[in-house]
């Protein structure tokens, strides 16, 4: 199949001599700051923090000859500007932002800037959870066959910064979130991907309907040329599927009549030329449920762009959890460690605790964004026999454990790891298992993952050195 050019905005914009404000100089703000400048475009660069706690931006951001206000909250800081370009973790009622609207002034977020620019068409990948892994599958699954692609977004390149390198590509492979979803004007993927929808980001989304309603914007510019691939299996999804103009194509583990299924235990998928045997669940390179229904969401969508079965097969295999994602990171006297700290909300951690054989004892909390954890917590007593609690959601999730499993709040991830190996048995697994984002305690997931890994190697450590 020839990869359809329909989607591609058909004229990018000439910048050159106009004034925009990049609101957040965090990576992507950085990025759009370092393209608009290419693009001639007269930048200003603000941000929420004070100079101090943002100063190695701010001496790039002067160094590439744009401006730069700290401590920015309202739009009077700023001088008048044709256009504001917003960082995702910028709220969207952001009061800097709704004087810019009520001012006429455009505010796009840097995935509709990436599109305005991107010489390629784009696949666009969302969900509450799994759409990194998704992401990293159909890349892997493109390159297997061929077909030159950019994989970015939301996996921790920005869109904005890989267009150059699309130059060179047919195809570009973006995980979207519902922040990015939330400032999108002519944004059109000619794939979109839905693949779940749980409660998630509630500090931010005044409730549930106003997320999903960010996550359906993933649609809102598809035509019948277009495709919209949908995982089914969740409700959530199932009930959006029509209210979708793109050619609709679905994905369930337990269904039969659809284009990505599950037949006598193997991955199937029908891209519209009839069925094709991917591997068997066997070879999944992944353990989970939920793991499968990436693939197959990944493998749909690298059919639709060419790739055949032995193809996504092949590029499927290739595929390793990303880091922080399930990884064992040691095993101590017979204990394994294993390192979840992508689980930053509670239908992460479930999927993934139904992956974990033996005995558990999980490290559990954070900052938890206004979530119900009467569920999360069900799960964590059935399968855990020690729950060791940390941040602000400790005291929550540990009253939805109830009196049935042992649990303890810890002041820190160090107390944690220590007590939950101090009460391990050979054969026994500790995961890190937040169900929570981590802005409570650390800079951001990643950050906490490798706290976790520093505290599990130097317990390696101490336990290799001989007795005196």
């Amino acid at each position: 199949m020839t990869i359809p050019t329909h989607t591609v905005f058909a004229q990018p914009p000439d910048l050159g001599g106009k004034r925009i404000a990049v609101i957040g100089l965090a990576r992507t703000g950085l990025s759009c700051v370092r393209f608009l400048v290419r693009q001639g475009a007269q930048v200003v660069g603000a941000d929420a923090k004070p100079a101090d706690q943002i100063a190695d931006s701010i001496h790039e951001v002067v160094s590439l000859g744009a401006e730069v206000v700290a401590e920015f909250h309202e739009l009077e800081q700023l001088a008048s500007h044709d256009l504001v370009v917003v960082s995702q973790g910028v709220p969207y009622d952001h009061p800097a932002l709704t004087q810019a609207r009520a001012a006429g002034i455009a505010v796009i977020g840097e995935l509709e800037l990436a599109y305005r620019f991107c010489p390629v068409p784009m696949i666009a990948i969302t969900g509450t959870n799994g759409k990194g892994t998704t992401t990293t599958m159909t890349g892997l699954m493109l390159d297997a066959a061929g077909i030159v692609n950019v994989v970015a977004g939301n996996i921790g390149l920005p869109v904005i910064s890989q267009i150059e390198r699309a130059r060179r590509a047919q195809i570009v492979v973006a995980e979207v979130s519902s922040f990015q979803l939330e400032t999108i004007q002519h944004f059109h993927p000619w794939i979109a991907v839905l693949l779940n929808i749980a409660p998630d980001h509630l500090d931010r989304h005044a409730n549930l309907e106003e997320y999903v309603a960010a996550k359906l914007r993933l649609f809102e510019n598809q035509t019948a040329d277009d495709y919209s691939v949908l995982c089914i299996d969740d409700l959530a999804v199932a009930a959006l599927r029509h209210r979708i103009s793109g050619t609709v194509l679905t994905v369930s583990t337990s269904l039969s009549a659809t284009s990505g299924r599950v037949e006598n235990d193997y991955l199937v998928i029908d891209s519209g030329s009839g069925p094709q045997q991917i591997l068997p669940r066997s070879e999944m390179p992944i353990p989970g449920e939920h793991n499968i229904t990436n693939a197959l969401a990944a493998a749909l969508t690298a059919s639709l762009c060419g790739a055949t079965s032995q193809q996504i097969a092949e590029g499927l295999k290739r595929f390793t959890p990303a880091d922080h994602l399930l990884r064992e990171v040691a095993q101590v006297q017979g204990v394994r460690f294993v390192d979840d700290s992508k689980a930053t909300n509670t239908a992460a951690a479930i999927a993934d605790l139904s992956t974990l054989s033996g005995p558990l004892l999980a490290i559990v909390g954070g900052q938890g964004k206004e979530v119900d954890f009467s569920q999360f917590g069900q799960h964590l007593a059935r399968r855990c026999r020690f729950v060791c609690l940390i941040g602000e959601s400790g005291p929550a999730i540990e009253a939805a454990i109830g009196a049935g499993t042992a649990t303890m709040q810890a002041a820190s991830l160090e107390e944690a790891v220590e007590e939950c190996y101090r009460r391990a048995q050979p054969g026994d697994t500790v995961v890190l298992l937040p169900g929570c984002a981590s802005f409570d305690m650390f800079e951001d997931q990643t950050h906490r993952g490798e706290q976790f890994i520093r505290v599990v190697r130097q317990i390696a450590q101490r336990e290799a050195k001989p007795e005196v």
